[in-house]
């Protein structure tokens, strides 16, 4: 009986060891891109004043180019479907800068999926108009949110996400965001 007792006392202190169950976590992510490696000519060409450099991918022409800037898909987002759209990014941004010290305004287009796309992520497109004024900042961030997708608190992708703009001589792209939710543990 004192075996019994005994292995009934282990067993509840053993358990009292044990550690909690997990909860799941996410973090708030926000990296940023370079504009020299997230961006390219939208049809390639031999224009070599439209092009990327330490400071952002810089227009140093003298007529406008069709960029394209590409984005990596979201932290944490690693299936597509029903369970990948906790994943989606919450907006996504691109910042722009004058390099010539002027006011430049040009529109650019985001669209948010593939042309296959699925049931979870139709693409949709989003046309701004961007104003760069360097006498009011030094740079303008120009962003796209859920709404404008389709979506309600996150951007519906599938993996796929890109703004093609029409590039001023004078401008630069200096960085490209995104807000995202990353599940880190269970």
């Amino acid at each position: 009986m004192n075996h019994m007792r005994f292995a009934g006392m282990f067993a509840v202190v053993a358990s009292m060891m044990l550690p909690p169950p997990t909860q799941a976590v996410s973090l708030d992510r926000s990296p940023t891109y370079p504009g020299a490696n997230l961006c390219t000519l939208s049809i390639p060409t031999n224009n070599t004043k439209v092009r990327p450099k330490s400071t952002g991918f810089r227009n140093e022409g003298t007529t406008s180019s069709f960029v394209i800037c590409s984005f990596d898909s979201a932290p944490g987002q690693a299936s597509f479907g029903a369970s990948a759209q906790s994943w989606d990014p919450t907006y996504y941004g691109v910042i722009f800068g004058s390099i010539d010290g002027l006011v430049h305004s040009f529109s650019c287009t985001a669209v948010n999926s593939w042309p296959s796309g699925n049931r979870y992520a139709p693409m949709y497109y989003a046309t701004k108009t961007v104003t760069v004024d360097p006498e009011i900042t030094a740079y303008d961030e120009t962003d796209w949110f859920p709404v404008e997708f389709g979506g309600s608190t996150n951007i519906p992708t599938s993996g796929a996400f890109s703004v093609t703009c029409s590039l001023p001589p004078g401008v630069s792209i200096l960085l490209g965001t995104l807000g995202a939710e990353e599940d880190i543990g269970f």
